[in-house]
């Protein structure tokens, strides 16, 4: 298949990951993947890095009757869109056509549904979302158009022996809807009981982002039990140190690479039921979920493992096989060229 996949973010994000790693895998597959994206976009840069045809957007609008033209030149038979922007484009690209239009959903916010959104979804073959919350949302705003749900896959190798003592990993940048306040909070709330455990906050972020949260660690006494790794780029390695993953965000997580491989590698996951978390962890199964921006709902649940030492291999094990069953990058990959072939069937 000759595929063109649009995603034109000027950052990369959870939907961004979503749309790169299927396209690589999908082109290792052997189909002709193009990617266009906004024009020197990190996201543009790892595509072309990774051997995708990549074309870089500026002003897409004033050029349209050009790159209606490539797409003709190209001989490609589906766009899919990642973005509100790019679907609007798509359906600009395969107007007058036969070419099939397919929207991934990705986002946190509900959908429009106002006359034009309408408009765009009659022109549209089919919607992915990328969790259960976004395909009933879609679902309702849209009936008459075709919605599957496909959650991001991601490539895994083998799950990671867990430490001997109890460590707590955040793996996220330090942005505020990642939730280390709340995490820095139950954080409090625990040393008193077990001033062994340790957290480990592994992500970059800003210089003023970064001194917020060292003045937080100070003021709430955790020195000596809080670490901030910044950037690394060897994030197994990172993971390997934890014995429990966390995802303490308090919105968004529409996807949730940091789950996934939270999951891959063995490790329990504790997390806000928000986004697609509550799809990841079935709770008190594979970790437990607590509300979002609740430190001590996140402390009683980190207590658990303190408790039971036992208590992170049985989950971990658990969050790893559903991992397996559910999150590979071959079933990530698979259920989206199945669609890809129907709609071109």
């Amino acid at each position: 298949m000759r595929i063109l996949q649009i995603e034109d973010e000027p950052w990369d994000s959870g939907i961004a990951h979503y749309a790169l790693t299927l396209s690589a895998e999908l082109q290792r597959r052997g189909h002709e993947i193009h990617f266009w994206g906004r024009e020197d976009s990190p996201l543009l840069h790892q595509a072309s890095r990774w051997g995708l045809k990549t074309l870089g957007l500026r002003r897409p609008w004033s050029c349209l009757p050009r790159l209606r033209a490539k797409v003709r030149q190209a001989g490609l038979e589906l766009i899919n869109a990642h973005t509100g922007r790019a679907h609007c484009l798509a359906a600009a690209l395969a107007a007058f056509s036969s070419v099939p239009v397919v929207r991934t959903r990705g986002d946190a916010r509900p959908a429009v549904k106002n006359p034009l959104a309408r408009l765009l979804a009659s022109r549209t073959t089919a919607f992915i979302a990328a969790n259960a919350r976004i395909q009933s949302d879609l679902a309702q705003a849209f009936p008459k158009t075709r919605v599957v749900m496909i959650p991001q896959g991601i490539e895994a190798g083998a799950a990671l022996a867990l430490p001997a003592a109890p460590v707590f990993g955040l793996l996220g940048r330090l942005d505020p809807v990642k939730g280390h306040e709340t995490l820095m909070a139950a954080a409090a709330g625990i040393k008193a009981d077990h001033p062994q455990v340790r957290f480990v906050a592994v992500g970059g972020g800003s210089p003023q982002r970064r001194a917020r949260l060292d003045g937080l660690v100070a003021e709430l006494g955790l020195g000596g039990m809080w670490e901030f790794t910044g950037f690394v780029e060897d994030v197994s390695a990172q993971m390997q140190r934890c014995s429990v993953g966390i995802v303490a965000s308090t919105g968004s997580e529409a996807v949730s690479r940091a789950a996934l491989e939270w999951m891959a590698a063995g490790r329990p996951v504790v997390a806000s039921a928000v986004g697609c978390l509550p799809d990841l962890v079935v709770d008190d199964e594979t970790g437990f979920l607590v509300p979002p921006g609740d430190p001590q709902a996140l402390a009683e649940a980190l207590k658990r493992f303190l408790q039971d030492p036992s208590l992170a291999a049985r989950l971990g094990a658990a969050a790893r096989r559903r991992f397996d069953a559910r999150y590979t990058l071959k079933r990530f990959a698979d259920a989206t060229e199945a669609l890809y072939r129907g709609l071109l069937a």
